[in-house]
């Protein structure tokens, strides 16, 4: 990463680096403090300029890939500057679409992470796998009317407390490790604290962290002083959202998906790196890992048809254009969120699941109607993954890392220590 021009902060000549939860020692390179994402997302995006090898298209959806007799040709997109579905074919075609956080109505994610490369392979024939573990962040900023802003793990690494609505410290009595137990242990327990005191939130302080805050975290604090919170001098209310999807396309150890030629890395896989509960900062190393990996694969392969040979092919592909039922698309997405929320969220429950289950069923005459627009498209595979999602979570009798059942508290490695795969 720093070869290819990203630029991580560095105190007296070295590398400055953080301590995250569950980890045992600051390992974590950053980046403008709290900037890393974006120094490293603008570092790549200028090589991909500059070199200029790479032709990108904007604006384009990734409707369906083309998949016949278990190997994969390319995709199909609807392009959102005419409106037309167009058909991209491809020797080898790579899914990096990112996680599905907009399952839920409370997440750190944007708008665009509804799932469509894990919903999209799934139809194809690929396999899907470890959909029931889906991450929670303990701690994102809580605000009404504003999108949930992720108070980095980092801001707990640096010495903050979370206290209740009291302002009373508690992890210590849910975990030796205190604000740096595993994420699913401190999620639980800010729900419980949460209930207990009859409020939708705890507080983060950071005012006695020791580095200065507007400096350690600029952007953090950026956008606290927005919504008049000034961490400096006061808590930072928060409480937890969905942030991660541990499932999704099963790949071998080079983002080699059950389908011939179709490759996938980054959050849309589940490579199993992460077992069932994701380590802090984990999905960026997976990232490049697995992205380097699969060139390597593929500069090995020579079993792919070439662009003129996939044109004779004649391949067919058709979507449901009947009238069905009206349906307002954003308005369902909503409904989708709030029951995936209340009923397949951080604590679970078989009642729960199984009403969640019902109504998903009842929504699935969208399979049968017009898909004519992105958040058609995007409603489509929600509904996918939310069936998958609350069928792996009422099929695993037990809890294990960031799938917690209230019925099954305890990990049972004798019955359950396996994949579920769809």
């Amino acid at each position: 990463m720093i070869e290819l021009g990203t630029k991580f902060d560095k105190v007296e000549g070295k590398y400055k680096t953080a301590l995250e939860a569950a980890h045992q020692r600051p390992r974590i390179l950053r980046a403008r403090g709290d900037a890393t994402g974006a120094e490293i997302e603008r570092a790549l995006s200028e090589k991909v300029i500059n070199e200029n090898k790479i032709k990108t298209k904007e604006n384009i959806l990734i409707v369906d890939i083309i998949a016949e007799h278990n190997a994969c040709y390319g995709l199909l997109a609807l392009d959102s500057n005419t409106n037309e579905i167009v058909a991209y074919l491809a020797k080898v075609t790579i899914l990096a679409s990112g996680g599905a956080g907009q399952l839920f109505s409370n997440t750190t994610n944007p708008d665009v992470a509804t799932g469509d490369g894990i919903a999209m392979a799934y139809r194809g024939g690929a396999k899907v796998t470890d959909l029931e573990f889906i991450q929670f962040h303990p701690t994102a900023l809580f605000h009404q009317g504003s999108p949930k802003f992720l108070i980095s793990e980092a801001v707990r690494g640096e010495g903050a407390i979370l206290k209740n609505i009291n302002g009373e410290s508690f992890m210590h009595s849910y975990h030796p490790l205190a604000e740096l137990a595993p994420r699913d242990i401190v999620a639980r327990a800010i729900i419980d604290q949460m209930k207990k005191t009859k409020n939708d939130y705890v507080y983060l302080d950071a005012t006695k962290i020791k580095d200065k805050f507007s400096q350690r975290f600029p952007t953090i604090y950026k956008n606290c002083l927005a919504l008049n919170i000034d961490p400096e001098k006061e808590y930072i209310p928060v409480a937890p959202a969905a942030h991660y999807t541990m499932g999704g396309i099963k790949t071998d150890t080079w983002g080699q998906t059950n389908i011939t030629n179709l490759y996938a890395c980054g959050e849309c896989t589940s490579t199993g790196v992460h077992g069932a509960n994701r380590l802090a900062s984990n999905s960026l190393l997976e990232g490049l890992v697995f992205g380097n990996r699969i060139t390597q694969k593929i500069k090995k392969n020579n079993t792919y048809y070439s662009i003129e040979k996939l044109k004779e092919l004649n391949l067919s592909y058709n979507f449901p254009r009947e009238k069905y039922k009206e349906y307002d698309p954003l308005k369902l997405k909503q409904e989708l969120q709030k029951l995936m929320w209340n009923k397949v969220g951080i604590i679970r429950n078989p009642s729960d699941l199984k009403k969640a289950r019902q109504k998903i069923n009842e929504w699935k005459f969208i399979f049968k109607s017009e898909l004519k627009t992105t958040k058609d498209f995007e409603l489509a595979n929600l509904t996918i993954l939310a069936d998958l999602v609350t069928n792996s979570a009422l099929q695993r009798e037990e809890s294990r890392g960031a799938h917690y059942r209230e019925d099954f508290p305890d990990r049972d490695d004798i019955n359950w220590k396996k994949h579920i795969i769809y």
